[in-house]
């Protein structure tokens, strides 16, 4: 994926967003300031999501892979998840044959509803526009379905959340 198409998809994904909000917003900016001649194969991108007009802006990191590329760290990461279970092993290797793009996108602390939607909103739109698939190490799951997803990571958020109050 290059940076026009990346562009292409935030605009896209915009639109979507101001369906539910008018005052939804997403901005893109490549990390590490690249040069003329880089940008054309910059792979790490910061993605500020406003999910609505009364919402605080929320940073994500977005890196963008062939997975034909070397450099890509998604076999280690398919590995470790492959490693976990059977289903999960079937899952992972199905992925790696299929998928054309290795798109990661990670958050800051997901510790309150404000701040959970955003980045959920922000991987379905992704997932759903690039056809890619889900892989969540924290919530043990590999989808194409962001909804299944969501469902997953609410879930594993919660479990987390109960241990937290276990141990005070």
């Amino acid at each position: 994926m290059k940076p026009h198409d990346l562009q292409r998809l935030v605009s896209a994904c915009i639109n979507s967003m101001r369906q539910e909000d008018a005052g939804a917003s997403l901005t893109v900016a490549p990390l590490g300031g690249p040069s003329p001649q880089e940008f054309a194969s910059q792979r790490t991108w910061r993605v500020t999501v406003v999910d609505g007009a009364d919402a605080a802006p929320q940073d994500c990191l977005v890196q963008v892979f062939d997975m034909r590329d070397p450099e890509s760290p998604h076999r280690a990461l398919l590995d470790h998840i492959g490693g976990r279970d059977q289903e999960l092993s079937e899952a992972a290797s199905h992925l790696q044959q299929n998928a054309q793009t290795y798109l990661s996108i990670a958050s800051g602390k997901l510790d309150e509803h404000e701040r959970i939607h955003p980045f959920q909103n922000l991987v379905s739109l992704f997932a759903s526009a690039l056809g890619a698939a889900i892989v969540d190490p924290a919530a043990a799951i590999v989808t194409t379905d962001p909804g299944e997803w969501a469902d997953a990571m609410e879930q594993s958020l919660q479990i987390e959340k109960e241990m937290g109050a276990l141990r005070r």
